[in-house]
């Protein structure tokens, strides 16, 4: 496999997507659309995807506070069989610990499970993919940089 095209998915780009699901095309948010046609395409050639330990902790955190919380926990379930979960182990936590003093030394911050994202796919050599504009923090970090991409709506 290709490292360099892998791709992990940061949150908001799996909420986007699992809403496009439950919609008609006419019904989704430019945004919505584009997250789905790219994760369509990426997956018809064969890219892996993978998600964070940290983004399954954030989307069943948004699953337990919904109207719906067993039919989006299934969803979540459903999806993660599609989309391996990686683990958060010795490697990502230091590669956290790294960039986190990185960004202090540049005057930055970032919340901790956006940055534990960040830290999985430094770890696993993977392009982050991410519409949040906090991950433009990763910007300043030179011995820690990690590929990024955005699949906001241009």
């Amino acid at each position: 496999m290709n490292k360099e095209r892998e791709r992990l998915l940061d949150t908001n780009i799996c909420v986007n997507y699992l809403n496009a699901l439950r919609k008609t095309r006419a019904k989704r948010t430019m945004e919505q659309q584009r997250i789905f046609e790219n994760i369509e395409k990426t997956r018809q050639q064969n890219t892996m995807l993978y998600i964070s330990q940290a983004t399954v902790a954030e989307l069943r955190f948004g699953a337990a506070k919904s109207q719906n919380k067993e039919k989006n926990l299934g969803r979540i379930e459903t999806f993660k069989e599609a989309v391996p979960e990686l683990k958060i182990d010795d490697e990502v936590w230091k590669a956290f610990v790294d960039m986190k003093a990185e960004l202090s030394r540049h005057g930055r911050s970032m919340q901790d499970m956006d940055l534990l994202i960040a830290a999985t796919a430094k770890r696993y050599g993977l392009t982050l993919t991410s519409n949040d504009k906090d991950m433009n923090n990763l910007d300043v970090l030179i011995e820690n940089s990690v590929d990024r991409e955005s699949w906001a709506v241009a």
